[in-house]
């Protein structure tokens, strides 16, 4: 039975339009807004001009893995400012929705309501990367894939073609494509001994995938960024923390697992193969926060395939009583879907002309910026240096969301001066800081208060201390 395509409409219109609500302002949006302008000017790959974003980080130009997300944010704010950039995170927020809630409903057509039960956890997850940033358009491309696998193995040629496109894509938009590429060769390893006669279709996907993300400036380099995060995840930064499922996000994840498990446990029809898409991904997911919502978006299309098997047997043991999930014997005719389309792009209009229009900058030191100083020597609060990227480029930061260019002591230096550690004055000294931006509680500041250092400037929020 044909997959109707109302209700993934519907439901990523739906939430698409609830994102042009919530407030705009990334602590990384600043930094990729300035190196997409970059981009948009002529300079793709390693632009010098992007190495004066930091003083710490001279040498370092700026990673190429990204420079196709970063343009695309670019290109919104130059189109339509702040609005640009809410709607652009609309529709791609719309896509990713839409895509998850299709693929499970393409699993069980004849039952909209479990499929939609089936993406709901993922759909929750998915909450958590809906930033202005290329990471967001990483996982739209990451749904897209489990959709193009799932069919491919189901016997379309044609989803098998076009992963080598997406990957392409997917490579110059963020570093989130090396699983991409993983999976995809483990599921033409898996096919092509399950179905022989397709070989040649999945080695050409599977060794298409690979050459694909090579195809970007930096070439074989693409792979570094996703390599560190991997194997030297920096723990200190809060997105790439160790779940914890006695957090949100983290028990929404405990949901999705659990009823993967119990699926697995309890369906009469096991399958194998689905273990080649759930492990990497649960591995994966479970190597930091930020990835949570990879294993619920894999497991989403599992659970509607097979969920009601489970959940009939889990009756049937418990003797309990139930109706039915609601079903439809027939998909509706296809001009409803076309129908839906229109609705769908003009509630996503209207909300993104209705919705945030600017960014929300409480957190941020905005009245500090008439006091600093210009050229380098300012050691600024992790957390907001994309902003002071953009909002003071004269005075360049000690670091930034970048993170890897300052993995070479720039980070020791920033968390021993930061928490006040043994040396920290020697660091200070070494490194000429001749300003401090951090937070009133930032064990520096006090100090820096003990010691009479002036105050150029203060608030609840922040305080910017001259080193004398």
């Amino acid at each position: 039975m044909r997959a109707p395509f109302v209700v993934p409409i519907g439901i990523g219109a739906f939430f698409g339009a609830l994102s042009t609500r919530l407030p705009v302002g990334d602590s990384d949006v600043f930094w990729h807004l300035v190196v997409g302008r970059q981009i948009l000017q002529g300079n793709i790959g390693l632009p010098e001009s992007v190495s004066g974003l930091s003083w710490t980080a001279n040498g370092y130009g700026g990673s190429s893995d990204q420079w196709l997300g970063q343009a695309i944010l670019a290109l919104a704010d130059a189109a339509g400012g702040w609005r640009g950039i809410v709607t652009m995170r609309a529709i791609a927020v719309a896509l990713l929705v839409g895509l998850v809630a299709y693929t499970a409903l393409r699993e069980r057509p004849a039952h909209p309501l479990a499929a939609v039960l089936s993406a709901l956890p993922a759909i929750v997850l998915s909450r958590f990367v809906w930033t202005e940033r290329p990471e967001l358009f990483g996982f739209v491309c990451f749904a897209l894939l489990v959709l193009l696998l799932r069919a491919g193995r189901s016997g379309s040629d044609r989803a098998l073609y076009w992963i080598p496109p997406l990957i392409v894509v997917w490579a110059n938009l963020h570093g989130s494509f090396a699983l991409g590429v993983v999976l995809t060769a483990l599921v033409a390893i898996e096919g092509a001994i399950a179905q022989p006669a397709r070989r040649r279709m999945y080695a050409a996907a599977g060794v298409g995938a690979f050459i694909a993300s090579l195809l970007t400036p930096a070439g074989v380099g693409t792979w570094t960024a996703p390599a560190f995060h991997l194997f030297n995840p920096p723990r200190q930064i809060q997105e790439w923390s160790v779940p914890d499922v006695t957090t949100f996000p983290g028990m929404i994840f405990s949901v999705a697992l659990l009823a993967t498990f119990a699926t697995a446990f309890l369906a009469r029809t096991r399958s194998a193969r689905e273990a080649v898409l759930l492990l990497p991904t649960l591995f994966i997911s479970l190597t930091a926060l930020r990835q949570l919502p990879l294993f619920a978006i894999v497991a989403a299309p599992y659970l509607a395939a097979h969920g009601g098997e489970a959940l009939t047997e889990l009756v049937s043991v418990l003797r309990i009583r139930s109706r039915r999930a609601l079903s439809t014997r027939r998909p509706p005719p296809r001009i409803i879907d076309a129908v839906a389309l229109v609705i769908g792009v003009a509630v996503l209009t209207l909300a993104a002309a209705t919705g945030t229009d600017a960014p929300d900058l409480a957190g941020f030191p905005t009245a500090a910026l008439p006091s600093l100083r210009p050229g380098p020597g300012l050691l600024n609060q992790y957390d907001w240096g994309g902003y002071l990227i953009w909002a003071a480029p004269a005075t360049p930061v000690f670091v930034d969301g970048r993170l890897i260019p300052y993995l070479n002591g720039v980070l020791d230096d920033y968390t021993t001066v930061l928490g006040v550690h043994p040396g920290w004055r020697d660091v200070i000294a070494r490194r000429g800081i001749r300003q401090i931006l951090v937070r009133p509680s930032d064990p520096v500041a006090v100090r820096a208060r003990d010691l009479g250092w002036p105050i150029r400037a203060s608030s609840d929020t922040f305080v910017l201390i001259d080193v004398p």
